[in-house]
């Protein structure tokens, strides 16, 4: 049985398991029955020799072509792969001919145009590969800019994805660190270029914006090992970013489960934890629609965070700890947490304190928390996060502090131990002190909750 049919079986057992009332459970089993019929099709072109098959073959851990000469480019036509719920559209670019040029981009057109059951376009994401290793980009962007672009349909700019493949050799082989597996500076400062360039042509060309990345997709001949990617992790980040919410689980399954193709990346960004609250936000939002089960969902996608943790724990760094890592990023959709960022809206657990002891909304305390929150915190660089997940938690932390017999020993504990001291914190300008001090306060309310009744 494959990885992504054991996902699906524990979040199905999951559900049916939950200590929850019966109607809101028939919600959440209807969602995700909705969510298990669900099918990504990804379309994947580029100029002969871009390395269409290495990408695939790194990414999807499965050897569709041998990699290098020997394919007829006069004959080649789009091949379609099922990988269950994933589809993969394997089409050739341009620049084999005028009439086999001529022959692709027709073909292209109409997959581009056709459309499913329901009447959207069968096409979810372009994945566009172009040769790092070549200055001759002309043809790679009279497919992008004359026969895919135009043929998007509305929200062009998330339904194509650029990336320039072969960063290893984009200067000869120059200024690659082998050992580390990277870019130097002349050659990352090249490719840098590089897709500032291309951003720019097609842009020029279309009016549409891309941000284009680059990449390495290591080489594979049949049957032999496969060499280390860089920057793959990156690319599966942004094909899973703009791929529609609800159609993201069927990457689970077919994920390369070896670490070692996704441990090298440029680390601009923590793409490991992306992967993870994209997926988290497919569960959180599409399994739950409809459904008020207060609380975190990822309480009850225990069983399915440790089969997801099985099938993706070599692209988020192994597979201990993936499935509590998983369930984190399983946010709770703010309409059940009612509140905003603004100056209006609670601090919840400080509103919540400061109420238990008869201060009004507009308190001294609540007033400087708020500042605090909107004036410095929002503009830190995690800042925006930390407060998305506060608000993500607090609220039925408060629920259930209201709930025990001892709350007004409770909210004195808080006041004593956590907010006077982040009050004074801030008073005296030492605002990491604060954050700091809020946080510890926020793990160890959420520790207690598994305590309370």
């Amino acid at each position: 049985m494959k990885v992504e049919k054991k996902f699906l079986d524990a979040m199905e057992s999951d559900i049916m398991n939950a200590d929850i009332p019966e109607t809101e459970k028939n919600k959440l089993m209807k969602n995700f029955l909705q969510l298990k019929e669900q099918k990504i099709n990804l379309m994947i072109t580029g100029a002969t020799g871009c390395g269409k098959s290495s990408t695939i073959n790194a990414l999807f851990n499965m050897e569709i072509a041998k990699v290098g000469v020997g394919a007829d480019p006069e004959t080649m036509e789009i091949t379609r792969y099922d990988l269950d719920n994933l589809v993969l559209w394997d089409s050739p670019g341009l620049g084999d001919g005028k009439e086999a040029d001529n022959r692709h981009a027709k073909n292209i057109i109409k997959k581009l145009n056709e459309r499913d059951a329901n009447g959207n376009l069968l096409i979810d994401l372009v994945l566009v590969i172009l040769d790092g290793s070549t200055r001759d980009l002309g043809t790679s962007y009279e497919l992008i800019n004359s026969v895919i672009i135009p043929n998007l349909g509305q929200d062009k700019e998330n339904r194509i994805l650029v990336a320039i493949n072969q960063a290893d050799v984009a200067m000869k082989g120059r200024y690659w660190d082998n050992e580390n597996n990277r870019p130097e500076p002349p050659l990352e400062k090249f490719l840098e270029e590089k897709v500032a360039s291309v951003k720019r042509r097609i842009k020029e060309g279309t009016g549409v914006d891309v941000d284009p990345i680059y990449y390495s997709a290591g080489f594979k001949e049949k049957g032999m090992p496969q060499c280390r990617p860089y920057n793959l992790s990156k690319l599966l980040y942004y094909i899973i970013k703009f791929t529609p919410k609800e159609k993201r689980l069927s990457f689970v399954e077919n994920i390369n489960h070896s670490e070692e193709m996704w441990k090298d990346n440029d680390d601009l960004k923590d793409y490991r934890k992306g992967i993870l609250e994209e997926f988290g936000e497919t569960v959180a939002e599409c399994a739950m629609q409809g459904a008020d089960i207060g609380g975190n969902i990822g309480s009850i996608f225990g069983r399915a965070g440790e089969a997801a943790g099985r099938a993706i724990g070599g692209v988020v760094g192994g597979a201990v700890g993936v499935a509590k890592e998983i369930v984190k990023h399983i946010p709770i959709v703010r309409h059940f947490c009612g509140g905003g960022s603004g100056s209006g809206g609670g601090c919840y657990i400080t509103t919540a304190t400061c109420e238990e002891f008869n201060k009004p909304d507009d308190c001294y305390e609540l007033t400087v928390f708020r500042n605090f929150r909107d004036n410095w915190l929002q503009k830190q660089v995690d800042g925006p996060e930390l407060i998305e997940r506060y608000y993500a938690t607090a609220p039925a932390i408060v629920e259930k502090i209201n709930q025990q017999p001892n709350r007004a020993e409770i909210y004195q504990h808080i006041q004593n131990s956590y907010l006077s001291k982040c009050l004074s914190y801030i008073e005296n300008g030492e605002n990491e002190k604060c954050m700091e001090l809020y946080i510890a306060m926020i793990e160890y309310l959420c520790k207690e909750e598994s305590k309370w009744q």
